[in-house]
Order: structure tokens, then C-alpha cells, then sequence
């Protein structure tokens, strides 16, 4: 069998969608065959990382094969973000052009990265191979109520915008139509990719548990005060605006605390925003810092809290279940499928926002105060990640699949 592996973002010392191409790999590799042959297409950008990630990773049966746009277009190179989208679509287009004069014949094509569900891949025109998509998202928007809080609002007008135009593009309609399969992240992208091909599509998140994250140790939690942790940049699609706005509402008798893992451009707004709130005393910017020292922000969490306006998956999700500590959030989104495992509590963002405010601050109220909630939470989440959300699990359903 001839498999590639289309990866426009691959690093195996990054995280995010960089993490996420890398982990396929691995995947591919550990289920390597005798008489396979694997490709990896990706781009020049990550190129040294990813090779030294091969050899360190003892990666001896995947071929990497590196593609980019000519010199004369890297004006629209990747690392400028207002290009960064149309160097994604370049990119595609001379990856589809090497497949095409490659002279192999491919039995299987996965691409992997970027998730974008609004840009496909051309690898569909691949003749006689079974090309596999995803998994996949971006359908979801911000909940009206919670417009609000969005820094950009023409932005991301316009964004909704170009989702709405995926349903009636006839040629977006027929790329889509052409994959042998295809893998949504969340509800709100297979409902509109269900749409346009016409028959049900099925989800699978896009992340999963890292290796090192498997099966931790969960501890007792002996903290005298409720503590509450998030892990995020500190821009505005994250709702940090949002979370101090509910926190402002805590009981004056409650004692708590929440500690905010990492930086961004919003940082002097938020550090404003909490000094006006009056609950200044409560919270502790902490800035990026290390791993292991945000590893043990988890273990003596009480309650992770993730109240992002719009968010495809979220990683740090999958870190909090991992350390059994229950999640309050937002029920959009992967957090729809979250709330069915019962590992947190998801407010309702379909009301008025002051309701939303006042549910939020509730459900952290709620599991500070039943303990026995809290822990059965974290448990399920436990469970669930080491059980569902793994690497080798999402291989196994493409396999099933091909």
C-alpha cells in the first residue's frame, strides 16, 4: 500500500495543528507494514524540525518530501498571518501538482493539517486512491449573546460570512463530494458538511491525548481555598473578558482563586478589565511559564474553566481531563461532546447574557461547594481521555474506514 500523508503543518517540538500533523506520523509509522511505502508532503518552513525529529524519533519507514510555492509568491509567506491563508491555498495547489507528475500511484491520502474546513485540499483528483480528509472543523461562531466580547466584530462578520457561501459554492460542493471520507471536529462543521454531501459524516476529534499525559497519577486535593485555572493566550476570542465579568458575580463569602496561564496581546486590557471588576485579589496573571510548572497548576486545580467565544477543539481540555479535574465551560462546540461524558458542567448559550454570566458563575459555585460532584466529574473525564481520546484510537477508525 501507498500511502501519503499530506501535513501542511508538521513539528514534532510545537503544539497546536504543528503537534496534531506530527502525531499522525507517528501513528502511520507505528502501523507500518512490510512491502508499505509512506510519504510525508509538507512544506520548507518547518523543514530542519522535522527532519531532526525523524531521526530522533527513529521514524525509519515514512519518506519526507518537502513542497513549496515558487520564490517569486513566498511573499505570501506563512509566518505573515494576514497572508497566511492564501499561502495555505498556494501551498496546496503545487503539493496537488507533485502528487499529480509524482508518477506513484497512492492507495491512501490523508491530509491532515490545517483543519480549515473552508479550504479543501485538491487531492481529491488523485485517481484510484481513497483520499481521507480531516479530521476537521471551523463551522462554529460565537454564540449571539456573546458578541459582545468580540475584539473585531467586522472580522468576524465576515468570517460567518465566508462559512455561509461554503453551502452554495458549486465548486466547493463538488471537491467535497469527491472525498472517499471525511472527519468533522465538531457538531456545527458536520452539520454543515453533512449538508452539502448530502449524507451523514462522522466526528472525530482533531486532538488526543499526548503519550506523557497517559494515565497520570490523580491526587487528593487538599487546597484550603477553591482554586480555578486557566491555560490560554490572552486574546480576545478566548473570553478571559467574559470569565472576570462572571467571576465578578462569586458569592462574597466563597473563598477562591484563579490562576491565568499565559500571555498575549489583550494582556494590559485584561490586567484593566480585573482592576476595575473588583475582584483584583482574586486573580493571578501567571505569564507562559513551563510545563512542569503548569502541570502542577493542573494537579491542584479544583476546576479548569474554558470560556472561549469560539473554539474548534481545545487541547487544554484534554490536559484537564487528564489530571481528573472537572471542566466549566461553554456547550458549543467539542464541548458538546464533552457534556454527554458528563466530565464538567456546560452552560447554556442560548439566553440572555446576563443569564449566561450568572450559569456560569453558578457551576463553578456548584462544583466548589459538592465536592463528591466535583470528583465523579473528574473521573469521567479521566476515563474518557484515556479510553477514547487517543492516537491510536483515531488511527484505528480511519483504518476501519478505508
Amino acid at each position: 500500500m501507498n500511502y501519503l500523508i499530506s501535513a501542511y503543518s508538521v513539528n514534532p517540538y510545537k503544539g497546536s495543528e504543528d503537534s496534531i500533523g506530527w502525531n499522525w506520523v507517528l501513528q502511520y509509522e507505528k502501523n507500518y507494514k512490510e512491502g508499505d511505502r509512506i510519504i510525508l508532503l509538507t512544506k520548507k518552513f518547518n523543514e530542519k524540525d522535522t527532519r531532526k525529529g525523524l531521526k530522533e524519533f527513529n521514524i525509519q519507514h515514512v519518506e519526507l518530501v518537502i513542497v513549496d510555492v515558487p520564490n517569486a509568491l513566498n511573499w505570501f509567506r506563512e509566518k505573515h498571518s494576514a497572508f497566511h491563508h492564501m499561502y495555505y491555498i498556494l501551498w496546496q495547489h503545487w503539493a496537488w501538482l507533485w502528487v499529480k507528475h509524482s508518477g506513484i500511484h497512492f492507495d491512501v491520502i490523508h491530509h491532515v493539517t490545517m483543519n480549515d474546513y473552508r479550504i479543501p485540499s485538491e487531492m481529491y483528483k488523485a485517481k484510484g486512491a481513497k483520499v481521507i480528509w480531516g479530521p476537521m472543523g471551523g463551522a462554529q461562531v460565537t454564540p449571539k449573546p456573546l458578541r459582545v466580547y468580540e475584539k473585531n466584530r467586522l472580522t468576524a462578520t465576515f468570517r460567518e460570512f465566508v462559512n455561509k457561501s461554503c453551502s452554495w459554492n458549486p465548486f466547493y460542493k463538488k471537491a467535497l463530494r469527491s472525498y472517499y471520507k471525511i472527519y468533522c471536529i465538531n457538531n456545527e462543521t458536520q452539520k454543515q458538511i453533512s449538508h452539502i454531501v448530502g449524507k451523514d459524516v462522522p466526528l472525530m476529534p482533531e486532538l488526543a491525548l499526548r503519550d506523557d499525559y497517559k494515565n497520570l497519577p490523580i491526587l487528593e486535593k487538599t487546597n484550603d481555598i477553591l482554586k480555578i485555572v486557566f491555560v490560554g493566550r490572552l486574546i480576545g476570542k478566548k473570553g478571559i473578558a467574559f470569565l472576570v465579568d462572571a467571576l465578578s458575580l462569586m458569592p462574597d463569602g466563597m473563598d477562591w482563586e484563579l490562576l491565568i496561564f499565559g500571555d498575549g496581546d489583550d494582556r494590559i486590557l485584561i490586567e484593566r478589565q480585573i482592576a476595575d471588576s473588583g475582584i483584583e485579589k482574586n486573580v493571578k496573571l501567571m505569564g507562559n511559564r513551563p510545563l512542569n510548572q503548569i502541570a502542577e497548576a493542573y494537579q491542584q486545580a479544583d476546576i479548569f474553566v474554558l470560556p472561549s467565544l469560539r473554539e474548534t477543539s481545545g487541547n487544554v481540555l484534554l490536559e484537564a481531563m487528564a489530571y481528573a479535574v472537572p471542566i466549566v465551560a461553554f456547550d458549543t462546540s467539542f464541548c458538546r461532546l464533552l457534556k454527554e461524558v458528563e466530565c464538567g458542567i456546560f452552560v447554556n448559550t442560548e439566553q440572555a447574557l446576563e443569564g449566561i454570566k450568572e450559569d456560569y458563575c453558578k457551576a463553578i459555585v456548584m462544583l466548589g461547594q459538592d465536592k463528591k460532584m466535583a470528583k465523579q466529574m473528574g473521573l469521567n473525564g479521566y476515563k474518557y481521555v484515556n479510553s477514547k481520546l487517543t492516537w491510536d484510537e483515531k488511527y484505528r477508525i480511519i483504518v476501519n474506514d478505508m
